[in-house]
């Protein structure tokens, strides 16, 4: 009986396995096809409008989990890249096709302030094409807003949203709920202003980290106060008393309703539903399928997308975009070997002939940090230049990897500095008792037992934690010093890990000049003596599989075929983005900042002497 109920189960086992394989087979033969075959022509209709709709959170290079985002759940804007959103601009205010530019921001997401300057420069650019641009919204973020203030027209739903809150950002703090669990958390840290530590021993904000912050949303806020202003015509007292009195003015002069009240004060031009707004487009764009004439921003720049370049001489670009650790790229991860795989292989190109380094990071490990330097000290030792470009955030461990380069430049409202350095050692020794758990054992000197998260370190292991948290901030403060022709007592008045605007860096030394990416390549071409050059993005390198699903998705914001034509890789995207994709799902958690302080407290002590440090700005996160 036993042998005959082992057959079967051979038998089912059996049939499973070739099922398996020949549906494997027969999707891959599907997923050949609509790679391979000839897609319909696509062109960009006469006097187009170009529906200019940033989505999903704007990130500087292509990411796989927005992909898996959109396969998972339709209802996910998929995130947009900078280049491609500059691209769409400076190649359609010079295309005699596209008549005009309607910026559409419903699905945005998030975005850095300087992210949104770099975009907006480029939105003045688009108006000096002498074209028409529209804006509309049902809702208008303030960072959606931000963008919509370029266009000449701006309509507002009747029953629609627009509120300016100002910039702002909570932590969460974990104080009393570690001592509830008898667990301890030891902070060693280099920078009075250094708050990454902060949550595990405290339930509210230094006074130190206070003060830090205050000035840096103050100052964002002034620059986006300002900019508004201006691409309104009012004055700044408007922009500030709506958001000030946004709640009294709203009771007592719009009877509740928003769309009145950002009419009233100049911030909206009409009030109309998206009927009437489509009308008023196709007064200019003419009307195709019943709807004003247009094409999404993502498929002109697939469309127009000129044939690879004769031009030898090559510009590389290189993201450097996320938490800088050890290894290799994870979402939200630069991953220090990844990246150094990416420098090593724009140094060995004969045609590179200087590289921008674009950082958009809060920094991460000091360790990795100082790798990810190395390998770019190589590249400018090589005799080819390196310029950095700042986007929203280059602090701490992101601009450590800076110091590396000719010459910074970094975007007014780029978030910037935090030169210090912070270790995390957690220990669960007074949960272990709580719990009437032991731990003993034997050891041949001080150090045998050490560095174990079962037990709290000891005046020797405190002692070492400190001296290599001090070693390295003086180490990060030379290289500081030495990049940016200071002495280190200089450095230390402006770092003590101190946030910092772009502007203000400029003030202080930290960076070189004001400027955006394009900016950047262009000095790197100068430095290099280059007149006829090509700019080109070193991509990371994608897996055979990744390669196909990143030609199934488009980068630029929209998927080129339907859901159902790729759906079948939603198991596989769980598998490999599991924990991804709930991070995605938990936005309050990730605005707060908590998976990082979760990851922290949970990471690992590796040993004596051991300890992660980190050149990390938490707090940089929070103005996104």
């Amino acid at each position: 009986m036993k042998r005959i109920f082992a057959g079967i189960a051979q038998v089912i086992d059996t049939i499973m396995r070739w099922a398996g394989r020949i549906l494997f087979l027969l999707l891959m033969v599907g997923l050949a096809f609509v790679l391979f075959s000839s897609p319909p022509e696509r062109r960009v209709p006469d006097g187009a409008v170009m529906v200019w709709a940033p989505s999903g959170v704007v990130t500087e290079e292509v990411s796989l989990l927005p992909s898996a985002n959109a396969l998972l759940d339709s209802n996910v804007p998929v995130d947009s890249t900078m280049s491609a959103l500059l691209r769409s601009l400076d190649r359609a205010a010079m295309d005699e096709q596209i008549s005009g530019l309607v910026i559409d921001t419903r699905e945005l997401l998030g975005i850095t302030p300087a992210q949104l300057e770099d975009l907006g420069n480029a939105l003045l650019s688009f108006k000096d094409s002498g074209k028409p641009m529209f804006a509309y919204g049902s809702y208008f973020s303030q960072a959606g807003y931000a963008l919509a203030s370029y266009a000449d027209d701006i309509t507002l739903h009747p029953m629609g949203n627009l509120m300016l809150t100002g910039f702002g950002g909570d932590q969460l703090y974990f104080r009393d709920l570690l001592d509830k669990l008898n667990v301890r958390v030891d902070i060693f840290r280099a920078g009075e202003y250094k708050s990454a530590g902060e949550p595990y021993v405290r339930m509210d904000m230094s006074e130190e980290s206070r003060a830090a912050s205050q000035a840096l949303v103050d100052d964002l806020w002034a620059s986006y106060r300002s900019r508004v202003a201006n691409n309104r015509m009012i004055t700044e007292q408007t922009v500030q008393g709506y958001a000030d009195e946004f709640a009294v003015r709203l009771q007592n002069e719009a009877n509740g309703n928003i769309a009145r009240l950002a009419f009233e004060h100049d911030l909206v031009d009409n009030i109309a539903a998206a009927d009437s707004f489509r009308r008023q487009v196709a007064a200019v764009s003419g009307v195709e399928n019943g709807d004003f004439r247009q094409i999404h921003y993502g498929d002109y720049v697939a469309i127009t997308d000129p044939l690879p370049s004769p031009v030898s001489d090559k510009v590389a670009v290189i993201v450097a975009e996320g938490t800088i650790m050890p290894g290799e790229d994870l979402t939200g991860i630069v991953g220090s070997e990844s990246l150094i795989d990416r420098i090593s292989r724009a140094q060995m190109d004969a045609s590179v002939k200087a590289a921008v380094l674009r950082v958009n990071s809060p920094g991460g490990s000091a360790l990795a940090s100082e790798e990810i330097r190395e390998a770019l000290s190589l590249f400018r030792q090589s005799g080819k230049p390196l310029v950095v470009s700042m986007s929203g955030t280059a602090a701490s461990g992101g601009y450590w990897i800076a110091t590396a380069a000719d010459q910074i430049l970094a975007s007014p409202s780029t978030v910037t500095g935090s030169i210090g350095v912070i270790g995390v050692v957690p220990s669960l020794e007074g949960a272990m008792d709580a719990l009437g758990i032991g731990l003993d054992g034997v050891s041949t000197t001080e150090l045998s037992r050490a560095g174990n998260v079962l037990r709290a370190p000891d005046e020797n292991m405190q002692m070492i934690y400190q001296a290599t948290i001090d070693d390295t901030y003086q180490r990060f403060m030379q290289l500081v010093a030495n990049a940016r022709g200071m002495t280190v007592a200089e450095v230390d008045a402006i770092g003590q890990g101190r946030v910092w605007s772009g502007e203000q860096a400029l003030e202080l030394g930290l960076v070189d000049a004001l400027g955006n990416q394009q900016q950047a390549v262009d000095a790197a071409a100068n430095l290099a003596g280059l007149s006829d050059y090509e700019a080109v993005y070193v991509q990371p390198e994608f897996g055979l599989l990744d390669q196909m699903l990143l030609q199934l998705l488009s980068t630029d914001g929209r998927m080129a075929f339907s859901p159902a034509t790729t759906q079948w890789l939603g198991a596989r995207f769980m598998e490999r983005f599991a924990s991804p994709v709930w991070s995605s799902l938990l936005p309050i958690a990730q605005r707060t900042g908590l998976t990082d302080q979760l990851n922290w407290l949970l990471s690992p002590v590796q040993g004596a002497g051991q300890m992660q440090r980190m050149a990390y700005c938490d707090s940089c996160m929070l103005f996104r």
